[in-house]
This record gives structure tokens, sequence and C-alpha cells, in this order.
């Protein structure tokens, strides 16, 4: 993913008069590239710890800080713990736990509130605590929010440019933690039913996987949309517009189930069949993810009938499916590749295919594709990031609809998926 050249990141976090000087577009494109870039590394970890550094690293980095801290609220003690700190000694990371409305942490905890303070000596929340070292007094501090509901705060200071904060400071790190706070809580969800359940934790896991496309649709939109003028929305905007919006209802319906079914066994194994258009479904799809395709230098093209064709079965499940495959073939492709999607209607079955002209899968890796947590092991391969479960997600789907998938590939020159789904399941 491109960066943004250090002059221009140095322009835009500078000191006073820097950062009119580009405008707000560009503004919003750094804001919009580093929220999407940290969020999607999140979203590629299973492991809780793991996610958190990424998070306070990238931060760091992005910021341009040495001193982050994390603190996520424990509901039942109604208090605000450190999980992960960097550039903090062990002795000020123990002794900044705070109650809700007990010093600035507290009190952006629990007003849920953004601040600013260009000298923390000067605020009447501040509580002094030994061990810091500060180049100045000025902090930042923003709430973590899930659903309008807190369930964390992150505290950044100590800047290298020795500068205080400024408020283009705090925008940045609102639009951070914004988007990063749903990959973030879904990894510490993760992480408790982890201990508790193992079927649980498979649930979560699926959620994890499926948080990634969403977020990177969402954000290639409004990146799209950022870097155009600030005057009336054209037609084509419009259209980002309404893809986003999608993408967003899409996300917060996943998130949604997976709270009201946290505690239940074997929750991913019902379906709620309605008839819909598989054809409108496969279209608005490829509309979607071309996005992404186009980014990565792909053509992402389909051959859809124009005959709506309609088929018994769960909409948001193969949704999942459809998503999944082509995702998969435009991470797994070569720059200026090919993603064919296709829909063919038989006397019994509906099929959907799609084909890339990517690397390729082994042989011998072929029989074990679909099977949960397994990546396929290949020097070009090693950079992509992936957990192993979107495969066995869309069999499982395809599996709960009484259909079939079946893959055939050859190295260096591509892959093919093909769904077969019954047209008569109605139970």
């Amino acid at each position: 993913m491109n960066r943004i050249p250090e002059k221009i990141k140095a322009r835009l976090i500078g000191g006073p008069g820097t950062i009119s000087v580009l405008g707000g577009p560009v503004k919003r494109f750094y804001k919009l590239r580093a929220a999407y870039s940290i969020a999607m590394e999140i979203s590629s970890s299973l492991d809780l710890e793991e996610a958190l550094k990424i998070f306070v690293n990238r931060v760091a980095s992005y910021m341009d800080v040495e001193i982050v801290s994390v603190m996520f609220l424990d509901n039942e003690k109604r208090r605000l713990i450190v999980k992960i700190a960097r550039g903090l000694s062990e002795e000020v990371i123990k002794d900044s736990n705070a109650s809700l409305g007990e010093g600035i942490s507290g009190w952006v905890g629990k007003t849920g509130e953004p601040l600013l303070i260009k000298d923390i000596t000067k605020d009447a929340r501040f509580t002094r605590r030994s061990g810091g070292h500060y180049y100045n007094n000025s902090l930042l501090t923003v709430p973590l929010k899930l659903c309008g509901r807190v369930i964390g705060v992150m505290n950044v200071n100590n800047k290298i440019s020795k500068d205080i904060f400024r408020q283009y400071d705090l925008e940045l790190l609102n639009t951070i933690t914004e988007i990063s706070v749903i990959a973030l809580e879904n990894a510490r969800l993760q992480d408790e039913m982890k201990r508790a359940s193992k079927s649980n934790y498979e649930m979560v896991s699926n959620v994890s996987h499926e948080l990634r496309s969403p977020l990177a649709i969402i954000k290639e939109a409004l990146l799209l949309l950022s870097e155009g003028s600030l005057g009336a929305v054209s037609e084509k905007q419009k259209k980002f517009l309404n893809l986003s919006t999608q993408n967003v209802e899409r996300l917060s319906c996943l998130i949604n189930g997976f709270l009201d079914s946290a505690c239940q066994e074997n929750s991913g194994s019902s379906t709620k069949r309605s008839l819909f258009s598989i054809t409108d479904a496969a279209k608005t799809i490829i509309d979607s993810l071309n996005i992404i395709a186009r980014d990565k230098g792909i053509v992402l093209e389909g051959a859809i009938p124009d005959k709506k064709i309609e088929i018994w079965g769960d909409p948001d499940k193969l949704n999942q499916v459809i998503s999944n495959l082509v995702d998969n073939a435009i991470k797994y492709n070569r720059p200026a590749g090919l993603v064919q999607v296709s829909l063919e209607e038989t006397e019994n079955s509906i099929n959907i295919s799609v084909r890339d002209t990517g690397m390729g899968i082994p042989k011998d890796d072929l029989d074990k594709v679909f099977d949960r947590f397994y990546r396929v092991e290949r020097n070009d391969t090693a950079g992509i990031p992936g957990t192993g479960l979107g495969l066995s997600i869309v069999k499982d789907i395809v599996n709960m609809h009484k259909g079939a998938i079946s893959v055939e590939s050859e190295i260096n020159s591509g892959s093919k998926f093909t769904v077969a789904l019954p047209k008569s399941l109605r139970k």
C-alpha cells in the first residue's frame, strides 16, 4: 500500500500554518489512508496480544510519538485497566489504572469525548504520576467507542518533533480509533471466547474474517471520494456513497449477529432462507469489490445473465460465499491480473464460478484448502494477510444449503472455484 511521502506527511502534521497549505481533501486522504491501513492490519490477527501490538506500534508510527497506551474498561469494577503500553515504565503502567471519572483517562472514559491538552500540569483532571519522561506536557486522549458505548481509551504523548499536539493530531487519532475499534473489540471478544468455548471461538474467528472485506470497501470508497473536489456530489460519487452505506449496514449486521449469539452453541448451523435474486447479489458484490481490485491493478469482470435468477437460500450467507471467493481471487492474484465471476442456471442447480489468473494452488494442497486454519505455504504468499478461515467458511455455508464446491488450479496460471447450489431447496 502506498504511503504518504515523508515531506508531505511532515507538512500535514507540522506546526501552525502548514496544514492549511495542503487543504481539506489531502488531510482527509491521509487520515482515511492511515485509519484504513491500521484497521486492516488489526483485522488480520486472531490474537488479542498481537492485535494490540499492531495497534500501538502503527499509531506510534503514524502519529510520530514515543508514548502510546491502550486501556480497556472493566465494566464490573468500572475501572480503566492498561492493557498495553509503549514507552512507559512498568511502574507507571501499574499506577495508571483509573476509575471512571478519575483523572484525564477516567474523564474521557466517562464522557466519551476526545481530549487535547496542551499542558497537562494546568489541567485540574491531571494526577501527576512518577516514572514518566516527557518532552512537553501535551497529551491526546480519545475514547474507544463501539456502537456509542465506551469500551476503553487511548492515550498518546511525546511527539518525536517535541512539538505540542494540535487539532489535526486529535482528528487523525480519533479517525484511526473510530475505524480500528471494531477489529480491536472483535479480537478482545475472540480472546475471551477462546478460553470459554471452542465452538464460540470459531464463531468469533468467522466474524473477524468477515470484517476485512467490508472495512476495505468502505475505506476505499471514502478514499476515492476524498480525492475529489469539495463541490457538488456527482453521480459517480453518489454511487460510491451508496456502496459505502450498503457495506456499513452489512458490517453492522455481522457484529449485531455476533453479539446476540456469542454465548450460544452452534449458532452458525442454521440458515434463514428466502427467495432472492442471486444475479442482483452477484452484481452488487462485483461492483463493491471492483474498488479493491482497481486499487491493486486487477481487472474484475462478471459474466452475469441479464435474466433475473432467483434462489431459495440465506441471502447474507450466500453473499459471504461470493464475497470471500472474489476477495481471495483478488488477494492472491498478480499485478495486472484478471478475475472473472460467472453465474449459470441449469435444470437443477445454480452454478457460481470465480476464476483468477493468480499464483495457483499446488496439487498436494487442493484437498486441504477448505480445512479450517489451513493456508498454502509459499514464498509468494508469505506477506499476504490471512487466517485460513475464508474457504472453510465458504464450504460450511455451501454445505448448509446442501450444495457442493470444487476447485481447479494450476501453478502460476490461476484457480477456479465453482459452487453448485440446488434450486429447489426451501427448508
